[in-house]
């Protein structure tokens, strides 16, 4: 009885982190394409409350012709033209020029 408990267990740990990590690898490596005519380029400031002190983050936004608005990083806002195509991947809640 006891041979066959651990078997059991065995599998029954193995089976679980089988797909414990088959779906982590699968949501590791999602990525997702957005392509479209660059509309607006938006900046804009959010104010942070850390209890006595203020600080500004500044939040650049895309706005493509497809109706998606992505946030993106200084850089990429930097690069990317109002009126050109481009092809941007998100992966991980990063976004990255191909």
């Amino acid at each position: 009885m006891k041979r066959f408990l651990i078997v059991t267990c065995t599998f029954l740990a193995g089976f679980f982190l089988y797909f414990a990590w088959a779906g982590y690898v699968e949501e590791e490596f999602k990525i997702t394409e957005y392509k479209g005519h660059i509309i607006y380029k938006i900046r804009s400031e959010q104010i942070i409350d850390l209890g006595t002190a203020m600080t500004v983050k500044p939040n650049y936004k895309i706005v493509l012709s497809t109706g998606e608005a992505l946030t993106v990083s200084y850089p990429i806002y930097q690069k990317l033209n109002k009126g050109e195509y481009t092809i941007l991947l998100k992966q991980n809640d990063r976004i990255m020029i191909p």
